[in-house]
C-alpha cells in the first residue's frame, strides 16, 4: 500500500502562516503592555498632581488662619499690630496698593467700585513686600520642609497673605444698616491667601472676610 505525505510546498506554506501569527500575537502583547505601562503612568501622575494640590490648599488655609490672628488675635507677638485693625473706621495703617513698610506690609485699602481689587496687583513672590509671609506678624510656623525640618510639608514656598479693608454696607446681621457718613463707616477685613505645592506652579488661592467686632485691648 502506497502512503502519500503532505507535499513540501504544503508544509513551506503551513509554517509561513505560524509565524505571522506569532508575530500578530507579540505585537498585541507588546500594544497591550505598552497600553497598560502608559495607563499606570498617567494614573501615577494623576495621584501626584492630586497630592500637589492638597498641599497647596492646606498651606493657603494655614494662610487664612495666620491672617485672622493678625487681625483679631489672641496674639503675643512683639511685632503685633492688633490695633491697626478696627471696625470704626480707622484704617489708615491700609496704603492704597498695598503697604511696604514693617508696620502696613500686606495691608491694602479696597480698590474703588469698578477697578481691579487691590490683591491682583500683588505677585506674593517671596521678594515681594507688599505680601506678608506666614508668621511675620504672629510667630506662629508653618512645618515647610528645610534642612532644619526635613520631616515638615514640602512646599515650594511659604504661604503668604494680603489684607483688604473694605466698606462695611451692611447685610451682614438681620436688620442692619450701616451709615455711609465717614464718622459712621465701618470695615470689613478681606484676606487672600495664596499656598504652594511641591512645585511652585501649583498655587491655591483662598479668600475670606473677617468682621473685627471688638477693639484689641489696648487700642
Amino acid at each position: 500500500m502506497r502512503c502519500t505525505g503532505v507535499p513540501a510546498k504544503a508544509m513551506r506554506r503551513q509554517r509561513g502562516m505560524s509565524l505571522i501569527v506569532v508575530l500578530l500575537l507579540l505585537i498585541i502583547t507588546t500594544v497591550l503592555g505598552v497600553g497598560a505601562a502608559s495607563l499606570s503612568l498617567v494614573n501615577e501622575k494623576g495621584a501626584r498632581n492630586d497630592r500637589d494640590l492638597e498641599v497647596a490648599f492646606q498651606a493657603a488655609e494655614a494662610a487664612l488662619q495666620d491672617a485672622e490672628l493678625d487681625i483679631t488675635g489672641p496674639n503675643r507677638s512683639r511685632k503685633a499690630r492688633l490695633c491697626a485693625f478696627s471696625e470704626k473706621g480707622d484704617v489708615s495703617a491700609f496704603k492704597a496698593g498695598c503697604g511696604e513698610d514693617a508696620a502696613s506690609r500686606g495691608l491694602c485699602l479696597g480698590s474703588p467700585a469698578g477697578d481691579a481689587p487691590a490683591w491682583l496687583g500683588v505677585s506674593f513672590s517671596s521678594d515681594d513686600a507688599r505680601s506678608v509671609e506666614l508668621g511675620t506678624f504672629t510667630d506662629q510656623t508653618y512645618l515647610a520642609a528645610d534642612k532644619d525640618n526635613p520631616r515638615g510639608v514640602s512646599t515650594a514656598r511659604r504661604p503668604r497673605y494680603v489684607i483688604e479693608a473694605l466698606p462695611n454696607n451692611g447685610g451682614y446681621a438681620p436688620n442692619e444698616l450701616v451709615g455711609a457718613g465717614a464718622d459712621q463707616r465701618t470695615y470689613l477685613f478681606r484676606v487672600t491667601a495664596i499656598g504652594y505645592g511641591v512645585r511652585a506652579e501649583t498655587q491655591v488661592v483662598l479668600q475670606g472676610i473677617v468682621r473685627k467686632f471688638n477693639a484689641s485691648p489696648g487700642c
